[in-house]
């Protein structure tokens, strides 16, 4: 092989090169500034090394755990993640913006139509390979653990969307407590980038005008950490006078005084079959779509553990 053609086969990512020869061309080409062209590349040979991960919105901690698994499969087989929020109007803006081989998309089900589309998360997309988290049975023993528990005043703490009223969390919540005979209670916030904080001041608030539930199973991780503090504020021990549950299993719930129960979605597994099915779909890009249901764990600890009421009144 020709140098000129082994730079070239190299910087495109040809498995005929070496991995040696490849690190050192790599290299020489890092060092002297060199940078693909992905609107060229996709020209030549019909692929940019670009793929696109697009996720509802860039608050979540659940989401920065998604991004960076994904992120660890793809730069192993050498493309580039391009991270981005997005809704499903965006799409072919951001497709036809930057040439990416495939996009993955993460509880935003969209509709590419030139390149292989893979959906995370809990809504099925017709027009995709689907790895599946079955939000249901895990919402569900949730609230067989709690109801289970002893606790009856369960409130759930859940953000604020007309749009999306049959959510599947909110949408479980309440068919447990209606099967079991108890008042459904919401406690809603709005998305924003400060989560943590504006849950903290919102659980205050309601605690004063409301009392305190028995307990609270939050949207998020990222919300029932705020609430957690927001009720150490006001001398509510979590357990004693308070339960609380988080959604997701992001490790700072590990970390806190009273380590949060939360259900665990299966990051790990879900970005590895997003992946396969990537892979899949770029070998045979007309095979049947697949799909593939994975279940969340639910993860006990000591915020849930104890029965509890919070009777006494929470004055300023």
């Amino acid at each position: 092989m020709s140098p000129s053609k082994l730079v070239t086969f190299s910087l495109a990512g040809y498995p005929q090169v070496s991995e040696a020869s490849s690190k050192r061309i790599l290299a020489a080409a890092r060092k002297m500034g060199y940078r693909p062209n992905p609107h060229a590349r996709a020209r030549k040979c019909g692929r940019t090394g670009i793929l696109a991960l697009w996720v509802t919105d860039q608050i979540s901690s659940h989401y920065d755990h998604v991004a960076r698994e994904m992120s660890h499969l793809v730069k192993h087989a050498r493309y580039e993640l391009i991270v981005n929020a997005v809704a499903s109007v965006e799409a072919e803006e951001v497709l036809s913006d930057v040439p990416v081989d495939g996009v993955f998309t993460v509880d935003a089900p969209v509709q590419a139509r030139s390149v292989p589309l893979i959906n995370l998360g809990a809504e099925c997309c017709q027009n995709a390979d689907n790895v599946l988290v079955d939000l249901v049975s895990g919402t569900s023993e949730v609230m067989q653990h709690l109801i289970g528990g002893g606790f009856r005043r369960i409130a759930h703490a859940t953000y604020v969307c007309d749009d999306r009223p049959d959510e599947a969390r909110r949408m479980c919540y309440l068919k447990s407590m209606y099967e079991a005979r108890l008042t459904p209670e919401f406690i809603y916030y709005t998305l924003s980038e400060q989560q943590r904080p504006i849950a903290r001041q919102l659980i205050q608030n309601y605690v004063r005008h409301n009392g305190c539930p028995d307990a609270i199973f939050c949207h998020s991780d990222d919300v029932a950490i705020g609430v957690y503090r927001g009720l150490c504020d006001l001398k509510i021990p979590v357990p004693g006078r308070g339960a609380l549950v988080g959604f997701e299993g992001i490790t700072d719930t590990e970390y806190l005084e009273s380590p949060l129960t939360t259900l665990v979605q299966p990051v790990v597994a879900m970005c590895a079959s997003a992946w396969q099915f990537f892979q899949q779909r770029q070998e045979r890009p007309t095979s049947k779509r697949q799909t593939v249901l994975l279940k969340p764990k639910l993860e006990v600890r000591m915020s849930s553990l104890m029965k509890g009421s919070c009777r006494a009144s929470v004055t300023d």
